[in-house]
């Protein structure tokens, strides 16, 4: 078994690395003021950007099944093709921006769950750091 002690001159050296200046949290406060009317999509754990994703994707879905229903009456090429290039290729692009769209969503879900995870790390170690100190 391991024993692991951790030493430090001032109490609070784990969150003094990390704490941005004054002048950095005074420019980044007046800036999420004015983006207030804007949290609910632009906060990472907002779950708005996956709806909107999802939808996108269901709308590109139902554009590639109206483009092929259409085609699917045509027996010639030649008249195939506007449906294809005014349903089934937007109706793809869209299906693939739903899934991006989703696909980061998801991954800033997960960062903003790590950093609250890691901030009750710290707050741990800080604690078991003063206990071991006193």
């Amino acid at each position: 078994m391991t024993n692991v002690t951790l030493h430090s001159e001032e109490p609070d050296t784990l969150s003094a690395a990390y704490m941005p200046a004054s002048d950095d949290i005074d420019s980044f406060a007046a800036f999420g003021s004015s983006q207030s009317r804007w949290r609910f999509v632009t906060d990472p754990s907002s779950f708005v950007p996956t709806f909107a994703g999802v939808v996108i994707a269901i709308i590109g879905f139902v554009l590639m099944i109206v483009g092929w229903s259409q085609v699917a009456g045509e027996t010639e090429v030649w008249k195939q093709m506007p449906y294809l290039l005014s349903a089934g290729l937007p109706g793809l692009g869209l299906v693939m921006l739903g899934l991006v769209i989703i696909n980061v969503s998801a991954r800033r879900q997960d960062g903003a769950e790590r950093a609250r995870q890691m901030a009750a790390l710290t707050e741990s170690l800080r604690q078991l750091q003063r206990s071991l100190d006193q």
